[in-house]
């Protein structure tokens, strides 16, 4: 007979799977402020992975880097972010993903990989051209398997 593991308790409705948590970063201030947010919300021995996408949206790879160079750019990306920070990202579980895709696919691969409650983004107010156009913001809305979580840069 088998020992069955304890179930762990669902989130209550309106509140966020705080056991994992994927977070995209570009450097901005609006993604600095959305790591510090989902770090807050990680329950206990959660886990943060901290996805940083080496291309543009519907833009192909620079042919100006390699594949190595842009990842090595986006792990130093990471590690900046993680040294300048003192507060709860030195608290809590942190994995860095840097992808050769765009930051949709980086953003929802990471999420299934993860097992991941909700994907987690800055947000910063945009031209009015922009929001025509369409935004990172608006295609993980419309493809995400998990919630997306747009934090804005001040308010919260």
């Amino acid at each position: 007979m088998s020992q069955q593991q304890p179930e762990q308790p669902s989130p209550a409705p309106g509140r966020l799977d705080g056991s994992c948590l994927i977070l995209g970063y570009d450097r901005t201030d609006s993604a600095r402020h959305a790591a510090d947010w989902a770090a807050r919300q990680l329950q206990p021995n959660g886990k943060l992975v901290i996805v940083h996408a080496c291309r543009p949206l519907h833009a192909p790879p620079s042919v100006l880097s390699s594949h190595e160079e842009r990842r090595e750019l986006g792990r130093a990306l990471i590690d900046e972010l993680l040294l300048e920070d003192s507060g709860p990202l030195l608290d809590i579980e942190v994995e860095a993903d840097v992808s050769d895709s765009d930051p949709v696919t980086a953003l929802i691969d990471a999420a299934r990989r993860h097992e991941a409650g909700a994907i987690v983004i800055g947000h910063e107010q945009r031209s009015p051209l922009r929001r025509v156009l369409g935004t990172v913001t608006t295609e993980l809305l419309d493809t995400s398997p998990v919630p997306v979580v747009s934090v804005p840069l001040s308010g919260v």
